[in-house]
């Protein structure tokens, strides 16, 4: 399947490009489509707001004088009905609004707009094909919500010189200010101190927290209580629990996998107190419940931490941002308000200040490298708000690139149909090699997060599992509540499943998300669309023709992470997902996803589909014959070997003996083989011996040299070596073939002497130290090896002199040596080794030992016996 056209750019990009828009257009980014609709109401609404009290006339001004700017203020202060005046000022003309997003494509009177609204995701694409221009004003709505995607467009802005106005919550805005250039930021807090909140901070869970005590006290006050809880599991419970004990408390929960109408009577005001609404940080900013005069704040949020240019997921404390963000729903805004922080950490309240945000852009290499092909830039000519990481950077890059979507540092005919699909870049690769009867199947699942993510903890999906693969039902589900509750609707004029009021029922009984269902379709028309295809009125479900078909065009695409037998082609760990229908063994495609355990050591764990070892192998790749070295010492011989691998793992490996002639193509690579195991030493022939001898003479004397002797660099021996065999076309030949390498024919006499009568051993306060020599960076060095004691007592002055610099080693029993430039660094070293590595060294003197460190002479410690004979505990 390919794309026609991307349907969230205009139809026609140059008539948008060139329309007559004297002071250039306002393009507002908003974090969702929610947001959008709430920016394209407040553009139609004049309203009195704190905000226009304290700071209209500034913010007039500023707008028009063609600077960039920045505001910080709370929720409910009026930020988002700011933007009318501030384009209006801009433009000086009437407004001309539109949305663009997943649910709203652009259309022919796009380019008559003068105020566009987009989501990051579309704004980003929009600046890759410079719709958005340096003439052009960046509104960004809710700038502390960060996301890869956001922070990509910021940088992409700033390198088509646009002006930034930016709005934020409760943030520290100093990065911001700086990073965009901004001329002044604005300041508005909803605060009274006069409705300063109780606050108390408590070492206690939620559980141990809402005892019966309390929320008798909630019932009695009739108060309105917001608990904010880390997962969504939580949330439910706290909400389902509470709500079946205590029938006077009207109980609701609200995390990311639920549509925001299922709170929308708290929002609007119908829900008398008492009432306890459960809240993940989904609903920490941007949500005003009226009636609410209590927060409960469980010091707990599991975030993505960036390692290695990976996200891993931790168990974090919340930070100052989203503790003020939730406490100010009452603190300072409501009378005899209450806020309670359950911690286990010690927490002032009071001296709480706002940070800046977490940025996640560094935690997605690949996204960072497609957009820097489609614009024809390296990463390196951003900038960007964080650094990348350039090893992931890398490795992401080479990645496009061996896949077929980046040539030369741009996108390829396939990279950029893979990019026009509104879709992550693994289903894009299956969009465009699907089929017709695979296309719902991979249309459905490219937009549903996860099987994990769609469902609850308790769900019922009997007779919808597909056996080892998560892909298949999650499709499953979504084709049920499309055959059974959905029909086809319009929205905005574009077709999309709608479901009937059936599917609240379904969902309870099936543990199914709502919200996942409904994203799902909408993300479904858009690949449609993209598509320029017909949305399917019903869906079949995965027959096994279907499983088969899509179990083959995975493994034959393999856009996904892979682990085979439960470990990822580098060798890490990675255990199937708890939750997941795949199997443990065997090959499984799919989603991988990081996370810290408790010792807050990374693991990995995957959800996806399970496939057949005989596919696998189907589709594995022959690699290129090559010379190895094979059999015991006694009986070696050269052999061809040829490995299979399939998407960087390696299945199996072919050895086929050579008992004649070596093929031409590989006799280079053969020879190349051939000199470095005679090098090394471990290569049966006659001159072996007398190579491995003169070899490592002469490199004692290379290093003494300092370097100075070129000729006797391991490169330069091996070079002399490799000279001898270019004759060699078989292992007969190798045997037959002398090889001499002559110590003295390399250096002269008297080099070799002046060089060998540089001392071995130094006297350090008495003892003999051993000394080497090395090469440094390229200089000569002599490295003398201390005992720890020597050490420890070694005074810089004391350092005997040698005709070169000296460094030091010291050697610590079976671990690796310390090494350093100076006594006070060996010494600081040494102090932070660790203590069993210390013990393990020892201080050893011939004779008997002393102490417990065991060495010669040493007879071990003693141990009382008792009358059995066995060692006892000593009393």
């Amino acid at each position: 399947m390919h794309p026609s056209r991307d349907h969230h750019l205009p139809p026609d990009p140059d008539a948008y490009r060139y329309a007559p828009h004297p002071r250039g257009r306002i393009i507002v980014i908003a974090p969702t489509r929610a947001a959008c609709e709430t920016i394209e109401l407040a553009l139609g609404l004049r309203l009195e707001t704190l905000l226009e009290r304290e700071h209209g006339a500034e913010i007039r001004t500023l707008a028009a004088s063609g600077k960039g700017f920045g505001i910080v203020a709370g929720t409910g202060t009026g930020k988002t009905l700011g933007i009318r005046p501030m384009a209006e000022s801009i433009l000086g003309e009437p407004l001309r609004v539109g949305v663009v997003n997943r649910e709203r494509e652009a259309t022919p009177e796009t380019p008559g707009w003068n105020v566009v609204i987009v989501t990051t995701g579309i704004a980003r694409r929009w600046f890759q094909d410079d719709l958005i221009t340096g003439r052009d004003t960046v509104i960004v709505d809710e700038i502390h919500q960060t996301s890869a995607e956001l922070e990509l467009c910021l940088a992409l802005g700033k390198r088509a010189g646009c002006r930034y106005i930016w709005l934020s919550a409760t943030v520290d805005p100093t990065f911001y200010a700086r990073y965009l250039a901004s001329a002044e930021v604005l300041h508005t807090y909803a605060f009274d101190p006069k409705l300063k909140a109780r606050v108390q901070v408590l070492p206690q869970t939620p559980e141990e927290f809402l005892t019966e005590r309390f929320v008798r006290h909630i019932i009695k006050e009739r108060r309105g209580v917001a608990a904010f809880l880390p997962t969504r599991a939580e949330v439910e419970r706290l909400g389902q629990e509470l709500g079946e004990q205590w029938k006077r408390l009207t109980t609701a929960f609200y995390h990311g996998g639920e549509p925001i109408r299922v709170i929308r009577p708290f929002l609007q005001g119908e829900i008398e107190r008492p009432f306890l609404l459960a809240m993940t940080a989904a609903g920490q900013s941007a949500l005003n419940v009226p009636g609410l005069d209590t927060v409960i704040i469980y010091d707990a949020r599991y975030g993505n931490v960036v390692e290695r240019g990976r996200n891993v997921l931790h168990r974090l404390y919340l930070g100052a941002n989203e503790i003020l963000q939730m406490a100010g729903r009452v603190h300072g805004r409501v009378p005899d308000g209450e806020v309670v922080i359950l911690s286990d950490r010690e927490l002032d309240f009071a001296s709480l200040r706002p940070t800046p945000p977490e940025f996640q852009l560094a935690g997605d290499a690949e996204r960072v490298a497609i957009t820097c092909a489609a614009i024809g830039v390296d990463a390196r000519d951003l900038d960007l708000p964080v650094p990348l990481d350039r090893a992931a950077y890398r490795r992401a890059a080479d990645l496009l690139a061996s896949r077929g979507l980046i040539e030369n540092g741009r996108l390829t005919a396939y990279g950029r149909e893979v990019e026009a699909l509104p879709v992550e870049r693994p289903w894009g690769e299956l969009l465009v090699h699907a089929s017709g009867d695979l296309l719902p199947v991979v249309a459905v699942c490219s937009n549903i997060e996860s099987l994990h993510r769609m469902t609850r903890e308790e769900r019922d999906l009997h007779g919808l599992v597909a056996n080892g693969s998560d892909h298949l039902t999650a499709y499953n589900i979504y084709a049920e509540a499309v055959n059974q509750h959905g029909y086809l609707g319009e929205v905005y004029g574009l077709p999309r499943h709608l479901f009937d009021e059936g599917l609240e029922e379904w969902a309870e009984r099936r543990g199914v998300l709502i919200k996942a269902v409904e994203d799902t379709a909408l993300g479904l028309a858009s690949v449609y669309r993209s598509l320029d295809l017909p949305l399917p009125k019903q869906l079949p479900y995965a027959s096994k023709d279907l499983r088969l078909a899509w179990m083959d065009l995975v493994a034959r695409v393999m856009p996904f992470h892979l682990v085979i037998d439960e470990h990822t082609a580098d060798g890490q760990e990675a255990r199937v997902s708890k939750t997941s229908v795949a199997g443990s063994w065997g090959a499984v495609a799919g989603a991988l996803r990081f996370f810290a355990d408790r010792f807050g050591i990374a693991r990995a764990s995957i959800e996806g589909t399970t496939l057949p070892n005989d596919l696998v192998s189907s589709y594995a790749v022959v690699g290129s014959p090559r010379i190895v070295l094979t059999g015991p010492r006694k009986h070696q011989r050269l052999a061809l070997e040829r490995r299979r691998t399939y998407f960087g793992f390696e299945l199996d490996t072919e050895i086929e003996p050579l008992s004649g002639k070596i093929p031409e193509a590989l006799r280079e690579q053969a020879r190349d083989l051939l000199v470095d195991l005679l090098v090394a030493g471990e290569v049966v022939h006659p001159d072996a011996g007398r190579i491995k001898r003169a070899i490592a003479e002469l490199d004692e004397l290379w290093r003494r040299s300092g370097g100075t002797l070129p000729e006797l660099s391991p490169d330069a021996l091996r070079r002399l070596a490799r000279a001898q065999l270019e004759t060699v076309a078989s292992w007969d030949d190798l045997q037959r073939t002398r090889i001499s390498i002559d110590p003295a024919a390399l250096v002269e006499q008297a080099i070799r002497e002046r060089l060998e009568s540089l001392p071995g051993m130094v006297k350090v306060r008495g003892d003999a130290a051993p000394v080497d020599y090395e090469i440094q960076h390229g200089e000569g060095v002599a490295r003398v090896r201390l005992r720890e004691g020597q050490a420890k007592r070694l005074r810089p002055d004391e350092v005997p002199a040698l005709d070169r610099p000296v460094r030091f080693a010291l050697q610590r029993g079976r671990h690796a040596p310390l090494l350093a430039d100076t006594i006070p660094e060996l010494q600081a070293l040494l102090r932070k080794a660790p203590r069993h590595d210390r013990e393990d060294q020892g201080d050893f003197r011939t004779g008997r030992g002393r102490g417990k460190g065991g060495g010669p002479g040493h007879r071990g410690p003693r141990t009382r016996r008792t009358r059995g004979g066995r060692p006892g505990r000593r009393r």
